[in-house]
């Protein structure tokens, strides 16, 4: 048999696949339970300094062959306390305590591990049980209310959209995002990331902790690892669910006949005669738009994974899908992903080899929000809520199918002009990356990590004919496309070095990497495709005098490259203390200061190990403190260089030359931009205080930590005279800024040998910022502009929060003219002498007797004061139930949509205006004209977003064990919910949580894509 094997080339494949051929000494079985006895599928058995292992099935059962005499097994399962066994007799059984205290659990921090119980820096660990239980399809959103200091906002329901996520609020000017860290290589994303494929998630929040990632985690960093296959048989796991998907509409409308008589009183209180539209209720259509532009939608996600191990290779393969076709027409997302991760171990286990190959593809549906700093743009969705009932959205006789306005209701049909418009991004992300671990001698470890990502995007935008009056005209067939091409390649070296003496713990660690990014990519777009039926670019044509062909391209990158090292040391697991240092070099930065270097160093005391503290009803008392420092090089590239702009087709950059009427045209080109070699990193230090607690023997555990940390350096705009001719302001060095707060967490379990068990985990977190250093004396950012460069709301200043709002403040309505008089300045003319009964008092708050921007007043920000999540998990015999809460306090919001509906007569508010009979109203008088500007910017539109929402509540029931065996399955949970089921506000515009991603436009309500409520059903499967 020997010599076929060895013919065969059999052997080869045996050793390679671990399913070596031994003799066996000991054939073991057993079970293992928890305390009371039920049976624990899944836990590990493995046969210790050995590969030799095996796992639990269904019943709680193994069989483990070959077992030496005189082994020792280690038997461990998660959630549970593992265990040494020495076997007595060929039949086992092995019960292990739950894991209340979780001191052992081994969080995965930057380039390497470290034991719960050493950590001294702020690092928090999401419970991804809790994860599990939420349907959604994005790990950002998933992260909502899990993590202390950790602040996610819904920056849209746009299932295509990416919520905000910040770590202990916003600490620069420039950039507030965290790094992600996948599988050890650093990303600037995660939202291609299957959930089901996460198996932990740590927050590195404080400087001690972030340092070792440098230049890029001003913002903190989350580190996710994602699943791996365990030792055992193979198993196959199988989950999905479905869910139907509500829009919470809670912005009434006026139908037709109700707005007729609003637009006439407004125009008879201006003495004006109202449009012809508004004359006769019997005339015209009275259409439904917001119904007929939003839908009932539907999410779902299937994922299905194989894994298993045997004594040299370990794998997992999964593959998931994710659809949500949006609650908006012609809006939706698809996911596809497939990951394969593996393990292979050779030189007797010494040498471990770990690729990891992953491929995801979205294909969405295109839907264009109006987030983002600068010019707004206009909602589509408001464009929707504010066009007139009278307009027809049908016509069986159109070419289209969609109603052409009659000449006096104006242009526009948002259903047809969506319906007729096709764009779709359809993006593919390749994730290849092979890890090397070998062990060396005397405690000496060596890394080696080789990773690419590469992404390709691909989008496109096709609009067919269609007229819907002269400003929505679209004469021919239109197309734009875009291809472009991202490639990260990251290589690290690590060695590490860990050696115990005694009561000495010592672990080292020096690192090397370099990291390349390339970015290419090409457009074009015309507006004559000679068919609608042709969909490329090979179909545009130059026909008409206005007839276009436009191309455009990019190619550029930048490198980093990085020296990094840490050392830490305890001592009887009592002192612990804990340096990093790393020097990264950019090639964003001039050659003057292209490299910068960071540190952190910080201990902790575990003074519940002390002889002298004797407290029984603590289990865990550990002070720390931490000081470090990061960076941040997240600015555009070549921003030290002086930049040269040219433009063929602009008229003030071409020069004609010579006499003849005939002229030749030359292009010019200016610079528009200083250079400055001088830039250099932002860097946030930070300190930071804290505290981990458990009592009771774990039954109450949780942490409390103070920060503050102050960015110095920060990139702005430095101010130059225009008579320079630079139009682009160079970036100096010349802003700082302070954030300060603090984050509690606190865990409540239930004895774990009770029949009804349960467990709840709050989290509060409070953070605010102040301007030290903005540039030249009485600098300013203004910003948080509603419709595109119109009615600016934040303004950034030395001594205040980034993004405060500033606005004019408001006393109530004039109710006489007496009143009106009455308010004058010294010289005794009126200070609001346009105004009339009825329409806001606003306060000279400067007390110069007139309304300008002095008078204007910072009245807070769109961050909360308090963020918090509430997670209580219970279960009873097979039943388990999970309620999640989440909720913001104190933070504010400019309900732009709401000015948006006063202005174009269509929120139900204004059935209840100022009227001489209706004086009991908190309404401005209706007016066209608006003469006393009662839609300038001030607090009567700025309203308390704080809420409090039941994300997350499910039900669920898992098939008895011995019931689910006879269908020859492992395991078996349907279960069913409601997301985002009730919210609780005083926000009277669409979501509280739909914050503006901009970083100066925060809490600036621009009538964003709508979140929606769901109804969930799903069932999880294990064979």
């Amino acid at each position: 048999m020997w010599k076929q094997l060895r013919s065969s080339g059999m052997l080869l494949f045996l050793l390679f696949t671990g399913l070596t051929v031994f003799a066996q000494n000991a054939n073991l079985t057993g079970k293992v339970t928890d305390a009371k006895g039920t049976p624990i599928p899944g836990a590990s058995i493995a046969v210790k300094n050995t590969s030799k292992g095996t796992a639990t099935d269904a019943k709680g059962e193994f069989n483990l062959p070959g077992v030496p005499a005189n082994a020792i097994l280690v038997v461990s399962a998660m959630g549970y306390t593992a265990k040494e066994v020495t076997p007595t007799s060929k039949h086992l059984v092995i019960a292990l305590e739950e894991n209340v205290k979780g001191l052992d659990e081994v969080l995965v921090i930057g380039y390497g591990t470290q034991k719960k119980g050493d950590v001294t820096a702020a690092i928090s660990s999401v419970n991804t049980k809790n994860l599990e239980k939420q349907p959604s399809g994005n790990i950002g959103t998933m992260l909502q209310g899990q993590a202390p200091g950790v602040v996610v906002s819904s920056g849209t329901g746009n299932p295509s959209g990416q919520p905000v996520v910040l770590i202990r609020g916003m600490n620069s000017i420039n950039n507030a995002s965290p790094l992600y860290v996948v599988d050890g290589i650093p990303l600037e994303y995660a939202y291609d990331i299957n959930p089901n494929d996460v198996e932990s998630i740590n927050v590195l929040k404080d400087a001690s902790a972030a340092t070792i990632y440098g230049a890029r985690a001003a913002g903190g960093v989350i580190i996710i690892t994602t699943k791996k296959g365990k030792s055992g048989e193979p198993h196959v796991n199988f989950s999905a669910y479905y869910s139907s998907l509500h829009l919470n509409n809670n912005l009434p409308l006026m139908d037709k006949v109700s707005m007729n008589k609003v637009v006439r009183d407004a125009f008879a209180n201006d003495n004006l005669t109202a449009p012809v539209y508004v004359q006769d209720d019997s005339q015209y259509a009275n259409s439904d738009w917001v119904g007929a532009f939003t839908k009932t939608g539907t999410e779902q996600k299937y994922d299905v994974d194989v894994s298993g191990a045997s004594e040299k290779l370990t794998y997992r393969l999964s593959y998931g899908h994710w659809e949500n076709s949006g609650t908006i027409i012609n809006s939706g997302a698809k996911r596809d992903n497939v990951r394969l991760n593996s393990e292979i171990k050779l030189l007797d286990s010494r040498l471990k080899i770990m690729p990891i190959v992953a491929y995801t593809r979205f294909n969405n549906q295109d839907y264009s929000d109006v987030n983002g700093d600068g010019n707004a743009g206009f909602s589509p969705f408001m464009e929707v809520y504010r066009t007139l009932p009278h307009k027809r959205i049908y016509d069986e006789n159109s070419p289209n199918g969609y109603a052409k306005p009659e000449i006096e209701l104006g242009s526009g049909n948002p259903i047809g002009e969506r319906m007729l418009w096709n764009g779709r991004s359809i993006d593919d992300y390749l994730q290849i990356n092979v890890a090397a671990d070998l062990k060396l001698w005397y405690g000496f470890s060596y890394n080696f990590t080789i990773g690419k990502n590469i992404v390709n995007t691909y989008s496109y935008s096709q609009t067919s004919p269609f007229d819907f009056g002269a400003l929505s005209l679209v004469e021919n067939p239109t197309r734009s496309e875009s291809r472009g091409r991202k490639e990260n390649s990251l290589y690290t070296h690590l060695l590490n070095y860990e050696k115990q003496l005694g009561k000495h713990n010592i672990k080292a660690m020096y690192g090397f990497s370099r990291e390349k990014n390339v970015y290419q990519g090409t457009s074009g777009a015309g507006n004559h495709l000679s068919s609608p039926l042709i969909e490329a670019l090979s179909g545009l044509i130059l026909e008409g005098k206005n007839d276009y062909i436009r191309v455009n391209g990019w190619n550029y990158g930048n490198n980093l490259q990085s020296y990094f090292g840490r050392a830490s040391y305890n001592y009887d697991d009592k002192y612990f203390l804990q340096g990093s240092l790393r020097r990264d070099g950019s090639s964003r930065f001039g050659t003057a200061n292209r490299y910068g270097t960071f540190y952190s160093v910080s201990g902790g005391w575990n003074v519940h190990k002390e002889n002298f503290f004797n407290v029984p009803w603590i289990t865990e008392l550990k002070p720390r403190f931490s000081y470090g420092t990061v960076g941040n090089q997240n600015i555009d590239n070549f921003q030290y260089l002086a930049k040269i702009y040219l433009a063929n087709s602009d008229p003030y950059l071409n020069y004609p030359f010579g006499n003849l009427p005939a002229q030749q045209v030359y292009v010019g080109a200016i610079a528009a931009s200083l250079a400055n070699n001088d830039i250099k990193w932002e860097q946030t230090a930070t300190f930071n205080g804290g505290v981990n607690f458990s009592l009771l023997k774990g039954t109450l555990s949780g942490s409390f930590d103070y920060f503050k940390s102050k960015t110095s350096d920060m990139l702005a705009e430095t101010p130059i005279p225009t008579s320079s001719g630079i139009t682009a302001m160079p970036l100096t060095n010349i802003a700082d800024m302070e954030n300060q707060g603090w984050e509690f967490t606190l865990t409540y379990r239930s004895p774990a040998n009770k029949a009804f068990r349960w467990d709840v985990t709050a989290n509060l977190s409070h953070s605010r910022n102040k301007i030290i250093r903005l540039g030249y004396e009485g600098g300013v950012i203004a910003d948080g502009f509603v419709d595109y460069n119109n009615r600016g709301t934040t303004l950034t200043k030395t001594g205040e929060a980034l993004a405060s709002f500033y606005l004019y403040k408001t006393d109530g309505l004039f109710q006489s003219q007496a009143e009106i008089d009455a308010y004058k300045n010294k010289a005794g003319e009126l200070i609001q002498p346009n105004a009339k009964p009825g329409d806001i008092r606003f306060v000279d708050t400067n007390g110069d007797g007139q309304l300008d921007d002095n008078d204007k007043q910072l009245m807070g920000n769109g961050l909360p004061k308090l963020d918090y999540g509430l997670t209580f998990n219970a279960s009873y015999k097979n039943f388990d139930l999970m309620i999640f809460l989440n909720g913001k306090e104190g933070q504010k919001m400019y309900n732009g949509a709401k000015m948006f509906l006063y202005r174009y007569y269509r929120s139900t508010d204004l059935m209840n205006a100022w009227t001489p009979t209706n004086t009991n109203t908190n309404i401005y008088r209706l007016s066209n004209t608006d003469a006393n500007e009662n839609m300038r910017v001030s607090d009567y539109y700025l309203e308390d977003a704080s809420f409090l929402r039941l994300r997350n509540l499910q039900l669920g029931y898992t098939l008895p064990q011995k019931l689910a065996t006879t269908m020859h399955l492992e395991r078996l949970r349907i279960y069913a919910g409601a997301y985002n089921l009730l919210t609780f506000t005083k926000y009277t515009g669409f979501d509280p949580d739909l914050s503006n991603t901009g970083i100066f436009s925060r809490g600036v309500d621009r009538g964003y894509y709508p979140l929606s409520r769901s109804y969930v059903f799903g069932l999880n499967l294990g064979f």
